[in-house]
């Protein structure tokens, strides 16, 4: 049945655990060859004999780019030539692929629960999570419940993941054997759960060098997630964690009650100056905050403000809040003169970077869950979870204007020294 494929090293051994065991988990960095592997052998398994099988990942769209357009059209090319085109075999409607002998792979988003309940009303003989560490413990259990096709395959669930944080429910279940919820031990753990890290420099012969180097540059919590494929410990005295982060991914925007974009600014533009923090947060009908974008960078004063004024439209938003510590009057003149007709509102830090963020971090803490991260923000969420107050040297510029940001549509109306212009 096959290609041109030649597995990896580790795809080989990969192979034989999913072969193996019931539930696996393969985790590690980006890009590594963990997709393509896991989508190989449920097209195997389901030209084998007549049967079900469902791909799932938090966004729909997200699994129909990175995997029914992407993935699979290159796994179907290498290693299944013999097959019929993609486009013979996949129902657009409904999202699903028909085997030449009957059997079925669906693909469903957790974010459209219509269609999930679709999906979900029947069984299947492999369940994939796809990027599992944006998904929640409790859809990964409704999902499992549909794991009980009784098709003559043995019943596999497979994830994979670029590693979280060690208190995420996947590091419980397949690390500490303990169920997520109780911390109870899981029975027959041994037996039935096993987990391979694969990382970039194990599929290195399928990657490009300027791809490995982009790794080996990002900022240093998100090198160890994306590169090095581990799960990351807390930071002590951080007053964010990698846990309360991951949640911002797992919720679901309402519609936009009102848009600000924050500045933190930077008055000089050297090798030595502090970025300028430019973050644009929204406000929903359920009382949620929307982190939308995080524009920050090392520029000069009127390119940052140029930012922002582009930012403030493109973003529909209601005013830029500014910080005036540092030339505040500088600040709302270089954007009036950019545009005359914009609000601007100043903010003065009159406490502590610590006395300012700790209210923001609570909305992010598990009692809460109140924030959501459109995407991920690499650069600010290493901010977040790696700035400790009265240790960290640098400025964390970027964790400012989201504090300044949320600060603002949480917390803005009454206090002192918010004037708007």
């Amino acid at each position: 049945m096959s290609g041109t494929f030649s597995k990896t090293t580790k795809q080989t051994i990969a192979t034989k655990l999913i072969a193996g065991f019931m539930y696996v988990l393969l985790f590690g960095g980006s890009r590594s060859g963990k997709t393509f592997l896991i989508i190989r052998c449920i097209i195997i398994r389901a030209c084998k004999t007549k049967s079900r099988h469902v791909i799932l990942r938090k966004h729909f769209n997200h699994l129909k780019a990175s995997i029914i357009y992407d993935t699979l059209p290159m796994v179907l090319e290498l290693c299944f030539p013999n097959l019929p085109s993609l486009d013979s075999m996949l129902n657009k409607s409904d999202w699903f692929l028909t085997l030449p002998n009957g059997s079925t792979i669906w693909f469903a988003g957790l974010d459209d629960k219509a269609r999930t309940e679709k999906v979900l009303g029947t069984e299947y003989s492999t369940i994939y999570y796809n990027e599992s560490s944006m998904i929640t413990y409790d859809s990964f259990l409704i999902g499992l419940t549909r794991l009980a096709e009784t098709s003559g395959l043995k019943l596999r669930c497979i994830l994979d993941c670029n590693p979280p944080g060690k208190k995420h429910w996947i590091y419980k279940i397949f690390f500490k054997a303990e169920d997520p919820i109780s911390g109870e031990a899981k029975i027959d753990f041994e037996e039935d759960y096993t987990h391979l890290q694969m990382n970039p420099t194990d599929n290195e012969e399928n990657l490009s060098p300027a791809y490995l180097k982009i790794l080996r540059n990002l900022p240093k919590r998100q090198r160890q997630r994306f590169l090095d494929g581990l799960f990351l410990e807390d930071v002590e005295g951080a007053l964010w964690t990698d846990e309360m982060v991951s949640w911002t991914k797992h919720r679901e925007p309402g519609n936009i009650v009102k848009t600000v974009v924050a500045l933190d600014p930077s008055t000089t533009n050297n090798k030595g100056s502090d970025e300028c923090g430019i973050i644009v947060a929204s406000k929903d009908d359920l009382d949620q905050g929307i982190v939308e974008a995080d524009l920050s960078r090392k520029t000069s004063t009127n390119k940052w403000a140029n930012i922002a004024v582009s930012a403030y439209h493109d973003y529909a938003a209601n005013y830029i809040v500014a910080e005036s510590n540092q030339g505040g009057d500088l600040v709302k003149d270089v954007i009036k003169n950019i545009d005359p007709n914009i609000k601007v509102r100043l903010v003065h830090a009159s406490k502590s970077k610590k006395a300012r963020g700790e209210p923001v971090a609570q909305l992010y803490e598990e009692e809460q869950k109140r924030i959501i991260h459109m995407e991920d923000f690499m650069e600010l969420e290493e901010e977040l979870t790696q700035w400790v107050p009265d240790e960290s040297t640098e400025s964390p510029n970027r964790l400012d204007g989201l504090v300044w940001a949320l600060s603002d549509l949480f917390f803005g109306k009454g206090q002192p020294n918010w004037d708007l212009f």
